[in-house]
């Protein structure tokens, strides 16, 4: 319901049913006096109505006291929510390795491996240093090996360290490739030899934040075992987000992060699970169905450090960026249902106007109604 809302003269008309008789009181004779609480968005909001007036001489208002109000804005309204989720690593991986021998050297606990970086070392001596690349090594490579997509690894690898001047990047070992390699292996004391054995180089698929030993310093490392577990060096939020409720975030939705230390960063959601689970409790009990939704973060700097740390995510569920909006108490219950705002003109005279409310925010309402303007005056208790 919007539009105005004529008002009755009450020395010249019977009042509308429902309505108390009596003086009028800051315009507002049409309105139940009533406190109205509605659950809108997160939270609950109390909107209150201005009663009549009792006649008793101990509460008479004074006719000359002009009502409070406040101007009609254009504001940015948001409904949002607040969640709880974990920083962490994003992209769980293993270091398999392919040199036999006694591990006698290896990556600590939370280094970051690199291209051109040694993993491990076994019998003292020989080393296996990481490179970039989505196929894992398979075999030896060196002058007079067939073509293929380890050798377009290795030689985009030795341009990127710096060591493939000359190198056509292709799947064809060449002159040049051997002479890159043999560049290479001197600047990292290995053996001169232009030939890349089994096991020399893993291959990752990015820059792996070492988080476990899956051999210890003198055990054995056979081949194809893993030697190294970790994660990619992208920190990322994980939360459980019950499955029935996944419709609030979508992938690409931008987040606001607050982080321990209270700042505030951006971010957005970066992937939502597909499957459902539900962990059991102590009693064997199945509890809500959640599914896992990541979110990343602008600026990594923001959370170094802060590994397993909790934060919130502060997700916009709606919003309005240019909405014209009253105090929340400035609405009035109608008794035909519905609300209004008592409009307040140049001349002091007041008028009911019926107004379509919209979302809530921070103690303001978005409301529409015809003739409702930016500036415009309206009641709002004293």
């Amino acid at each position: 319901m919007s539009g105005p809302i004529d008002m009755p003269d009450p020395t010249s008309a019977p009042p509308a049913p429902g309505v108390p008789k009596g003086p009028r009181h800051r315009g507002r004779a049409a309105v139940v006096a009533v406190g109205l609480i509605g659950a809108i968005g997160v939270g609950a909001i109390a909107i209150a109505a201005a009663a009549e007036p009792t006649g008793s001489a101990d509460v008479a208002a004074s006719p000359t006291s002009p009502p409070a109000t406040a101007a009609v804005e254009r504001r940015s309204l948001a409904v949002t929510e607040d969640l709880t989720g974990t920083l962490g690593y994003d992209g769980e991986m293993s270091l398999v390795g392919n040199l036999r021998g006694t591990l006698t050297k290896v990556a600590a606990v939370g280094d970051l491996l690199k291209a051109g970086d040694i993993a491990y070392e076994v019998d003292g001596q020989q080393r296996a240093v990481v490179m970039l690349g989505s196929r894992p090594a398979w075999r030896t490579v060196g002058p007079g090996v067939s073509k293929g997509a380890d050798i377009k690894q290795l030689e985009q690898n030795l341009k990127a360290l710096g060591y493939g001047t000359g190198v056509k990047v292709d799947s064809k070992w060449t002159t040049a490739t051997t002479k890159a390699v043999k560049r290479w292996q001197k600047a990292r004391g290995l053996t001169r030899d232009g030939v890349v054995d089994l096991g020399e180089v893993v291959f990752l698929p990015e820059a792996m934040r070492v988080t476990e030993h899956d051999v210890e310093l003198g055990f054995n490392t056979g081949s194809g075992s893993s030697v190294l577990k970790g994660t990619s060096a992208r920190q990322v939020i994980s939360l459980d987000l019950a499955a029935d409720r996944q419709e609030i975030v979508k992938v690409g939705d931008a987040v606001a992060v607050t982080m321990p230390d209270g700042s505030e960063v951006p971010g957005a959601v970066s992937a939502i699970g597909r499957v459902a689970t539900a962990t059991e409790d102590v009693f064997g009990q199945a509890g809500t169905p959640t599914v896992e939704v990541t979110v990343t973060i602008d600026d990594a700097a923001a959370a170094a450090a802060l590994d397993g740390a909790p934060v919130t995510i502060v997700v916009t569920r709606s919003s309005r960026p240019s909405a014209l909006a009253v105090p929340v108490n400035a609405l009035l219950a109608l008794l035909e249902g519905g609300y209004a705002v008592e409009v307040m003109d140049a001349d002091g005279s007041t008028r009911l106007l019926g107004v379509e409310t919209g979302i809530f925010d921070d103690g303001w309402v978005e409301v529409t109604a015809d003739g409702l303007e930016e500036g415009l005056a309206v009641v709002v208790p004293s």
